[in-house]
């Protein structure tokens, strides 16, 4: 859907929005807070930092592997790591959190599943600024 600023957005499969204007793309999400209504959370992920981000993400679920073998049984554990994700384990969101608590990684399905959003998201953004550009 194009609206009268000239912004394109797009729902992507595992959550967040694509959005597109003439000179910049992002990946936005808002995470509603404990109850649902307040204290929710918006995080953008700007495009030209997707490689940084996707990045970031392989090393952090790569330290999230490494680290359930490490921390004992029956504890909670975080800790942040690159791209200010957090790294949790334990029994409450365990994985890899965009921020907090939100949007746990913990399978590699779900990694790469996140990651083929984002390319997909780095690849489609230049068309629709092709076609926005030609507005």
């Amino acid at each position: 859907m194009t609206n009268k600023t000239g912004t394109y957005e797009e729902k992507l499969p595992t959550g967040g929005t694509l959005k597109v204007s003439k000179s910049a793309w992002e990946i936005s999400y808002y995470f509603p807070g404990p109850d649902g209504r307040y204290n929710g959370e918006f995080v953008s992920v700007h495009g030209l930092a997707i490689e940084r981000h996707i990045a970031a993400l392989i090393d952090n679920f790569a330290e999230y592997e490494q680290l359930k073998t490490q921390i004992p049984a029956g504890g909670d554990f975080s800790k942040v790591g690159k791209e200010s994700m957090t790294i949790r384990l334990g029994r409450f969101h365990p994985g890899v959190c965009l921020r907090s608590y939100h949007m746990p990684i913990s399978s590699a399905v779900q990694l790469n599943s996140v990651i083929g959003d984002y390319r997909y998201a780095a690849g489609r953004s230049p068309q629709i600024q092709n076609f926005l550009a030609a507005l």
